[in-house]
């Protein structure tokens, strides 16, 4: 119930209870070992002056041959300075039988227990003490306790008589009742104080954490440039703006690319229907029907197909939704099944394509989508067989290490500027958009989440001693 309850209220409520109930335990802890400890100090000094002060009495007792007693005027040393009033004092001298033997003082009805007390002065104590608290016999009590000392008069071996004074503790009382007071008002105080540096302290400790809230707040998609504040401090509160600044980096981006996606999407959507929606206008007017009109149409149509196509799995792969069936597989075996495809592509312009495989290792396997790794495989040598010349050569390339699978693709086309090699793997980028080459721009944004996804990578090599693109893709081995 008490952590359902602290689980609703906010963290700076949180931190503060959290310090009351520390502060305050410790607090409350220690007045009690401070309380008690005085109480022992203050109870042993008490015990000390009564004794002394009954020994300064038993020195003025006579006894006699037949243990008659002179019990004249007390001499006590009157430099002597007692926590107690000892004109107050009670005395009594007692036979080991129990009997009283003489009094002085106002007793009453009141009488000393003795029993348990002789026995231990006869075990070999040289005193014994006791707190009376049942004073109100007493005549005229000076306080609600008295102090009784039980002490051997005649022999310290085998005493027959023993002199028992009582004394009021009002002096002890009342310094235990000013602690005791000072406890009840002072302890209260220091929580009320503690509660409130709680609230201040933590609220400028979070103040921070307010100011990164406000400012996340205000952020929107109109001014996704701005960032929280970051604290100087080295903490972790510097390390959440550092975190959520990141966080909003990423979204900045993907908010832009996704801007750039829809409209990139949008006019390639828009071309090939553009033509389809004028083709079909011109069929409609004209008499005569053109016998390829749906030739160029069942075209367009699949232009359009393929862009959807492929945004589709753009889409499943950003998404992470029908994620692939991933198996240990051989790299050889799917390039030369989509060799064999893209040859049909690259015979039309008397192009050639030579796969070679390099053996540093033994044949390796890597764990991935059969499919999903043609398709990456498909997209880079389509790509070389296009921007290729004719009568030109393709040249695809596998080396087994012992950690990872490279597969390096060169053609012998115009390459990728420096500038353009981070670039175009994102959609709708293409080396030269207003050139005669056909192509969306998505294959290899398709081919750089395929390798991703796969935890591998794709890249682009500049080759200084031949014209051309050089993709190296590397996957790691099982």
């Amino acid at each position: 119930m008490l952590v359902t309850f602290l689980k609703k209220l906010s963290i700076r409520t949180r931190l503060t209870v959290l310090f009351v109930l520390i502060f305050g335990t410790t607090t409350i802890l220690f007045s009690g070992f401070l309380y008690y400890s005085l109480n022992d100090s203050l109870q042993q000094d008490f015990d000390n002056a009564l004794y002394n002060y009954a020994v300064d009495v038993s020195r003025n007792i006579d006894i006699g041959p037949k243990n008659d007693l002179l019990f004249p005027p007390l001499k006590v040393d009157e430099g002597k300075i007692f926590p107690f009033p000892s004109g107050t004092a009670l005395i009594q001298v007692r036979h080991i039988s129990g009997e009283v033997l003489t009094r002085s003082g106002d007793f009453g009805g009141f009488k000393f227990p003795y029993k348990i007390d002789i026995e231990k002065i006869k075990k070999g104590a040289d005193s014994s003490y006791r707190t009376l608290t049942n004073t109100d016999e007493l005549p005229q009590a000076e306080a609600y306790s008295y102090r009784l000392v039980t002490f051997p008069l005649d022999s310290v071996n085998a005493p027959s008589l023993f002199l028992q004074i009582a004394v009021p503790m009002s002096t002890f009382e009342s310094q235990l009742d000013r602690l005791q007071l000072i406890i009840a008002f002072g302890l209260p105080a220091v929580l009320l104080i503690a509660i409130i540096a709680g609230l201040y302290f933590s609220a400028r400790a979070l103040r921070p954490v307010q100011e990164i809230i406000e400012k996340a707040n205000r952020i929107d998609a109109s001014n996704l440039t701005e960032r929280v504040p970051v604290p100087l401090a080295n903490d972790q509160i510097r390390q959440l703006a550092e975190t959520q600044n990141q966080m909003l980096d990423r979204i900045e981006k993907s908010f832009q690319s996704q801007e750039r996606f829809v409209a990139d999407a949008s006019h390639q959507l828009l071309t090939p229907l553009t033509i389809l929606r004028g083709e079909i206008e011109i069929q409609q007017k004209t008499v005569h029907k053109d016998p390829h009109f749906f030739d160029s149409a069942l075209q367009e149509v699949d232009t359009l197909s393929k862009i959807v196509k492929d945004m589709l799995l753009l889409a499943q792969i950003d998404s992470g939704s029908d994620l692939p069936n991933f198996t240990p597989l051989e790299v050889d075996e799917i390039l030369i099944d989509v060799i064999s495809r893209c040859q049909k592509i690259a015979a039309k312009k008397n192009i050639q394509i030579k796969f070679d495989i390099q053996e540093e290792a033994e044949r390796p396997q890597v764990y991935g989508d059969a499919n999903l790794l043609a398709n990456l495989f498909f997209n880079i040598i389509e790509n070389a067989v296009k921007y290729s010349p004719e009568h030109a050569q393709v040249d695809v390339r596998i080396i087994w290490e012992q950690a990872e699978t490279i597969v390096e693709i060169s053609d012998q086309g115009p390459g990728i500027p420096p500038s353009q090699t981070e670039t175009i793997f994102e959609r709708f980028s293409r080396v030269n958009p207003s050139g005669k080459t056909s192509g969306f721009g998505l294959g290899l944004a398709i081919a750089k989440k395929i390798a991703t996804l796969h935890g591998g990578q794709i890249s682009i090599i500049q080759q200084t001693d031949r014209s051309g693109a050089l993709f190296q893709i590397k996957i790691r081995n099982v």
